[in-house]
């Protein structure tokens, strides 16, 4: 194992895998955010009541716009999984 990351059904068709399920060994499922320790701009548009919304939550928190976005954004693929 340890090969990176691989679908579900490559981990399917791998013989290893299956073994070790049938072992009783659990399969999760993680989602894989590579942090590259660079910031990126990005242009977006929405409603300006979001925007003022995003930015009144963001300050209750202490964060900038963007470290709220990047922050929520983040919870949100990690909760979809």
């Amino acid at each position: 194992m340890g090969r990176g990351p691989r679908s579900l059904m490559e981990l399917a068709a791998d013989r290893e895998v299956r073994r070790a399920l049938g072992r009783g060994v659990a399969l999760i499922m993680v989602s894989v955010v590579r942090d590259t320790g660079r910031s990126a701009k990005a242009n977006v548009s929405m409603d300006a009541g979001t925007l003022q919304a995003i930015d009144e939550e963001a300050a209750a928190h202490g964060l900038t716009r963007s470290a709220f976005i990047a922050s929520t954004a983040l919870e949100e693929i990690r909760r979809e999984i």
